[in-house]
């Protein structure tokens, strides 16, 4: 009773379509949750009004969605990631290495290769282009989800570190943590790139060093984690500049099958 029928993210009639069930709703907020749309909608968000699109900037959008473009530009700005080039290019990247497409999400197409011997066939299996694949390095750490939010002000209201336990597309073990190198890695993402909205960031955690390995420009699938954890972005970031941004106050678990399971210090119902 409480589904509705939008277009694909694809169809020329999604933007208009998603505006028509905002005003029938009266929604508040959209909350996209897949790549595929992202674009589309940020670009258009004065047409969604005066539902609030919790999303960054098409600008910010664009530039992370494509993996190798992100990653030149966290470089540009003086940020540690791991090394990242075309796959053309693959020869300056030691192996074994990650081959994964340019634009993509759930891990689809994401392998690591053995050596470098092996790209044509990692090419063919997945009918891609050279052109459409990025060769990055591996980097064996510790894993960390990182949930960001900031106000239409681009000031950061929250800084949430999920660490991951286990994953297989997403995340299906995970705990929140404030581990203050994380959090300090995300403050200076923030510091550079000004971003408003809600973003993730997935990165690698090596001898104290962060090395994000994708910017996802929405939420996570760890979104609802979040949320248990006790921050509320929606009233959060409509609500007065607190100053510091919002961390975890807590250690909450998620243990996830069929069902979200979650453990550890919860807030108060």
């Amino acid at each position: 009773a409480r589904r509705h029928r939008a277009p694909l993210a694809r169809d020329p009639a999604f933007v208009e379509g998603m505006a028509a069930l905002a005003r029938e709703l009266k929604i508040d907020v959209i909350v996209p949750g897949v790549d595929e749309e992202l674009v589309a909608l940020a670009e258009n968000a004065a047409r969604l009004a005066p539902a609030r699109l919790l999303l960054p900037s098409a600008e910010f959008v664009a530039l992370h969605l494509d993996k190798l473009a992100s990653m030149r530009a966290l470089a540009a700005h003086g940020l540690s990631h791991p090394q990242t080039v075309p796959i053309a290019d693959a020869a300056s990247v030691d192996a074994p290495f990650i081959a994964k497409p340019r634009s993509g999400r759930g891990s689809r197409g994401v392998e690591k290769l053995q050596a470098h011997d092996e790209i044509p066939a990692y090419l063919k299996l997945y009918r891609r282009k050279a052109d459409e694949v990025i060769a990055q390095a591996l980097v064996a750490g510790q894993e960390y989800t990182v949930f960001v939010a900031a106000d239409d002000q681009a000031r950061l209201r929250a800084v949430v570190p999920v660490k991951v336990g286990s994953k297989k597309g997403v995340t299906i073990a995970a705990e929140t943590e404030a581990h203050a190198g994380v959090i300090a890695y995300a403050k200076a993402f923030q510091q550079a790139f000004g971003a408003r909205g809600v973003y993730n960031i997935q990165l690698m955690l090596k001898d104290g060093v962060c090395y994000p390995f994708e910017i996802n420009p929405r939420v996570s699938t760890t979104f609802c984690l979040v949320l248990a954890e006790g921050y509320d972005p929606f009233a959060d970031l409509t609500a007065a500049f607190g100053g510091e941004p919002y961390v975890p106050r807590r250690r909450v678990t998620l243990r996830r099958n069929w069902c979200n399971h979650f453990g550890g210090d919860l807030p108060p119902a």
